[in-house]
């Protein structure tokens, strides 16, 4: 489906261009003919011009006398061989150029282009087509102006002096070549007037005007997933077959592998296979997502996505999260960007400033504490997205790792990879549900992510209200209820602010636990008394239909074209993930028409962090997130196609480039 998704897109645009080029070429085409009839007029005209200043010279050699003739002979042949020199040579050159720009309408490029092949440029021209058109017509001024003041203008003077100064009788065909080298003169006087327009107000030059074209990022992803049980041969496998999709070697390495899994095996063959390459990961809920499938076989697969990006950097780190996990976040993001720092390529201006985006993945539980403590180094303008770690059964067997200190792997703690990458970059964090008319005010709440009571009742009281009576079985047992599974059906919400269109955007909670002594709830994301909390809800064919929606709206809104999108990271919902379980096939073939069929892993977690459309950066349940990857440069770089020189926006003179106008 990917490839018939991937031949549809390529279909799309080729069509868009053979558009453009279609009406580019008919009008370079009707230009070439208005060209060629100009071309035929003029020398037609030179040739009548030639003819009769030699008839004037032939009948001089008759009719003068001798004295007449070493007087006025010598003279009078060089104005002759001016002028029939400047014109034939002219319109050899005039021909020679009607040659190439026939070429050019036929096969949309010129035999002495270094590049010879079609660039598209503004309405599928070339720029370089307009760029000859200019200096051919700037050198038939001069070639105008020269032809004016070399042949025309010296034989209308010099005639006029011999005709004054001779006493013999002034033959009819004299006078009517000075009218008619008058009247030459004239027309070609006006290209002169041109000339100078070009020259002295335009700024004009002779010389040949360099064409650029701005270079993509050279940025490839690739992804590979395995169901082998052995981890070392399945870490293989799924390795191999995201850099063979590559074409080349990795600059950075995601991997993912259930908790079923010997995830310390694992990462040592990465390790091996890709020698000084940093990645990072975290455990992953049953599966994970690639292409058109949700692979989840026997709850044991592993998946690896792959970047090659040899401009771009990365610097990846662990940290163990202490009793202040917003402090341990801070400062571990601070060493982070340090160590980066200290490394980093001072001459290569994509690894300035803040990264392209952090990549989070922290165990369950602090992660609106991480986000907070990332977000004091990083700023809310650099996108934190990612995921919490998961495993198949809440057992606690999640793990995070990368390859800091040699590669670290941890439960209890997080990973974070600064990433600058090339091209530009888009993510955003989404929900699959819609808020009801159901809400409150949390009044009262012990800690961060349990509430004891909404609008001053009993808080599991009135979210069983909210939906219906789900949860009056529960409530019956006198056990605590962990109600994840329900729940998803059922979440929690806050209203975190408005899109551009005025419509609330929300961030969802998953409810995990009833405590039956205090009536209360616990959720697995952070709320504070005072806040306001509403009923959400969703249905399979909703959270479907959203995941593949996120990642449309990401493309869309990011000014990408969908040929544009390399790759995608993608982190979904476990709780999602089961309540659609016998959908997803359908989920994962979404996203791959949404992305143009580029190489994704979507995998499923506790918890989801990523930037809201406020571009606040937050951490929500049930939820989606996605980061896509183009090969639009942050950047700019220019090719010169006449030299081969290439431009960074960062060096001195791109502006003048750009202002030239000189850009395709």
């Amino acid at each position: 489906m990917s490839e018939r998704l991937e031949s549809r897109s390529l279909s799309h645009v080729s069509s868009d261009k053979f558009k453009l080029d279609f009406f580019a070429r008919q009008e370079e085409k009707k230009k070439l003919e208005n060209e060629k009839k100009n071309f035929y007029l003029e020398f037609l005209l030179d040739v009548i011009d030639v003819g009769v200043k030699a008839l004037v010279f032939a009948n001089f050699q008759g009719s003068a006398s001798e004295t007449d003739k070493n007087d006025w002979g010598i003279g009078i042949l060089i104005c002759l061989a001016l002028a029939a020199i400047l014109s034939f040579s002219g319109g050899s050159i005039r021909v020679m150029n009607m040659a190439d720009m026939s070429f050019v309408a036929e096969h949309g490029y010129s035999k002495r282009w270094k590049v010879q092949e079609r660039m598209q440029g503004s309405g599928g021209k070339d720029p370089r087509i307009a760029r000859d058109a200019d200096r051919r017509t700037l050198n038939h001024f001069v070639f105008r102006t020269v032809q004016a003041f070399c042949a025309d203008l010296p034989w209308i003077v010099f005639n006029v002096v011999r005709l004054s100064s001779s006493s013999g009788q002034k033959a009819t065909l004299d006078l009517v070549s000075c009218c008619f080298a008058g009247f030459g003169f004239g027309m070609k006087f006006s290209a002169f007037i041109n000339l100078v327009k070009l020259v002295f107000l335009a700024g004009q030059s002779v010389a040949r005007k360099d064409v650029y074209q701005i270079l993509p990022a050279d940025v490839k992803c690739g992804v590979g997933v395995s169901i082998k049980d052995d981890t070392v041969a399945a870490i293989e496998e799924a390795y191999q077959a995201a850099v063979g999709q590559i074409g080349g070697s990795a600059s950075f390495i995601y991997v993912s592998m259930t908790a079923t899994h010997d995830h310390e095996s694992g990462l040592a063959k990465i390790r091996e296979m890709a020698r000084g390459v940093p990645y990072t990961g975290c455990t992953t809920c049953q599966g994970c997502m690639t292409g058109t499938r949700s692979e989840r076989t026997n709850h044991k697969v592993c998946g690896v996505w792959v970047m090659h990006d040899p401009e771009g950097d990365f610097e990846c780190y662990n940290f163990e999260l202490s009793d202040d996990p917003l402090k341990a976040a801070e400062k571990a993001g601070k060493a982070s960007y340090q160590n980066f720092t200290k490394r980093r390529d001072s001459n290569n201006p994509v690894t300035r400033g803040k990264p392209s985006f952090v990549w989070v993945h922290s165990a369950p539980g602090p992660e609106d504490l991480v986000l907070v403590g990332l977000a004091k180094v990083f700023g809310n303008e650099v996108p934190l997205i990612g995921g919490s770690s998961a495993d198949n059964d809440i057992s606690g067997s999640w793990k995070q790792w990368s390859s800091h200190g040699g590669g670290k792997l941890t439960g209890a703690g997080c990973s974070i990879s600064l990433c600058y990458v090339s091209a530009m970059v888009q993510g955003q964090l989404f929900t699959g549900y819609n808020a009801t008319g159901k809400q409150g005010i949390a009044t009262k709440c012990d800690g961060l992510r349990h509430i004891l009571e909404i609008d001053n009742r009993p808080a599991i009281t009135v979210y069983n209200e909210w939906t219906g009576g789900a949860y009056d079985e529960f409530l019956k047992d006198p056990e605590d209820s962990i109600i994840l599974g329900p729940s998803s059906l059922f979440p929690l919400g806050q209203v975190c602010g408005e899109d551009q269109d005025g419509e609330p955007f929300l961030r969802s909670m998953h409810p995990h636990l009833i405590k039956k002594q205090t009536q209360s709830l616990t959720l697995f994301s952070d709320v504070k008394e005072g806040e306001q909390l509403v009923m959400m809800a969703g249905t399979k064919e909703n959270l479907v239909n959203r995941i593949a929606g996120v990642a449309t709206h990401i493309v869309r809104t990011s000014g990408f074209t969908l040929q544009e999108v390399r790759g995608a990271l993608l982190v979904f919902c476990a709780g999602c993930m089961m309540y659609a379980s016998d959908s997803m096939e359908v989920a994962a073939g979404k996203v791959s028409e949404a992305l143009g069929g580029a190489p994704y892993i979507g995998v499923h977690t506790f918890g989801e962090q990523g930037q809201f459309p406020d571009g606040m950066n937050r951490h929500g349940n049930l939820m989606f997130s996605c980061l896509v990857i183009s090969s639009r440069r942050r950047v700019i770089k220019l090719l010169n196609v006449d030299t081969g020189k290439q431009v960074m926006e960062t060096d001195p003179g791109f502006e003048d480039i750009v202002a030239s106008g000189a850009v395709a």
